[in-house]
């Protein structure tokens, strides 16, 4: 893949928002040697008032060197995994839309999900019934709603967080296959894990999948010797972002 000065071939998983540095760095520690990444219920802004959350994995493919801003917000430690395989397991870039076509996907969302109880795969549907997808037609629209995101929010004049600039890419657990059952939690699967009496939705990846791991200088020889088993790079957040 080539690559361009504005986009970069990795997705980041940026890690530590609202964290001090000790539990951003275990948390990296934690997903590195549990090759998994949880799941949030992350607010899905064009579906308010539909379905206000989704389960997703949030990545960037803002290049490192302009990614100042973003870890401002989402914390300083991360994972650059590889576009290339994100995208064979599903990955895909949010579509941002305004808020003037804000109302009419809300719209087109309730009516989707009115249709996802209504309209199922049955042989005895008869000719000129209302709604003519079939049940995997109907679930399929749902989940490119997931991936919607409003430009800019909180505030009318979009002034107060433009999301746009994030240049989010998404994993949602309800296009990612499921490993239920006595399916096998393969790299690109999501599943549930229990810890502590509490239920996670996760997303298992292959340790092949991570490009780098970039973190602060302080944390640099213990990424080292963290990354060292698999081979990962590490960078330092200082040289490659900026302080």
């Amino acid at each position: 893949m080539r690559s361009r000065g504005y986009v970069s071939n990795e997705l980041v998983h940026w890690t530590g928002r609202e964290k001090s540095d000790a539990e951003a760095f275990a948390i990296l520690r934690a997903i590195c040697s549990e090759e998994i990444l949880r799941l949030s219920y992350c607010p899905n802004h064009v579906n308010a008032g539909y379905r206000k959350e989704s389960a997703m994995v949030c990545f960037t493919d803002i290049p490192l060197r302009h990614s100042r801003e973003h870890c401002s917000k989402f914390g300083r430690f991360g994972i650059g995994f590889s576009k290339s395989r994100m995208i064979e397991y599903g990955a895909n870039p949010v579509h941002y839309t305004t808020r003037a076509h804000f109302e009419k996907i809300v719209h087109v969302a309730r009516m989707l999900e009115r249709m996802k109880d209504s309209e199922k795969d049955r042989e005895w549907k008869e000719d000129g019934e209302p709604y003519s997808f079939t049940e995997n037609e109907t679930v399929a629209l749902l989940e490119v709603g997931e991936f919607l995101q409003e430009y800019a929010y909180k505030n009318e004049d979009h002034s107060s967080y433009v999301t746009y600039y994030q240049r989010e890419w998404r994993l949602t657990f309800n296009s990612l296959p499921f490993a239920g059952g006595t399916s096998e939690h393969r790299p690109g699967m999501s599943c549930f894990y229990i810890r502590d009496g509490k239920s996670y939705r996760v997303f298992k990846f292959s340790p092949d999948d991570i490009e780098f791991l970039i973190v602060p200088w302080r944390y640099y020889l213990k990424s080292r010797q963290l990354a060292k088993r698999y081979g990962y790079k590490v960078k330092c957040y200082e040289l490659h972002v900026g302080t």
